[in-house]
């Protein structure tokens, strides 16, 4: 099952969808996406994340103890392999790379778009932060 916190811990129950509103802990996307992917030796977790930064310096200030001594062990390392994470900027990026998104079927179209098998799980981190009123006008500026 997957779960927000480190084992052990209260796990998920079985979802197609999951909404998480409200404050939570910086590393819990990461314990999603790790839980997932420890579970499930075949699943391939893509994580979306408007802000690189952010997401960094909020890692690094909660200084999470559990993946700082079991982070690097064999099985999360193995697991860490098949989670990519990305960052649109903007609402538009988002869009443009969700939409670009495919499976290798013989072709590469494209070395970052391409994915070598389709994901088992898509966790929007921070979706909020698209729609609030300075990054839509970032995405909708016309060029004259």
């Amino acid at each position: 099952m997957a779960t927000l916190f480190p084992l052990p811990c209260p796990e998920l129950p079985n979802f197609q969808s999951l909404l998480l509103k409200g404050p939570y802990h910086a590393s819990a996307p990461i314990y999603l996406a790790l839980s997932h992917a420890i579970q499930d030796p075949n699943a391939k977790v893509l994580i979306f994340t408007p802000n690189r930064n952010a997401l960094k310096e909020s890692l690094l200030d909660t200084n999470d103890e559990w993946l700082n001594h079991i982070g690097g062990h064999g099985s999360t390392c193995a697991a860490t392999r098949r989670i990519e994470i990305f960052y649109p900027p903007t609402l538009a990026h988002l869009r443009l790379l969700m939409s670009m998104l495919h499976e290798y079927d013989g072709v590469l179209h494209h070395a970052k778009t391409t994915l070598d098998c389709a994901p088992s799980l898509v966790v929007l981190h921070e979706v909020s932060s698209y729609f609030n009123t300075q990054a839509a006008e970032a995405t909708y500026v016309l060029v004259q």
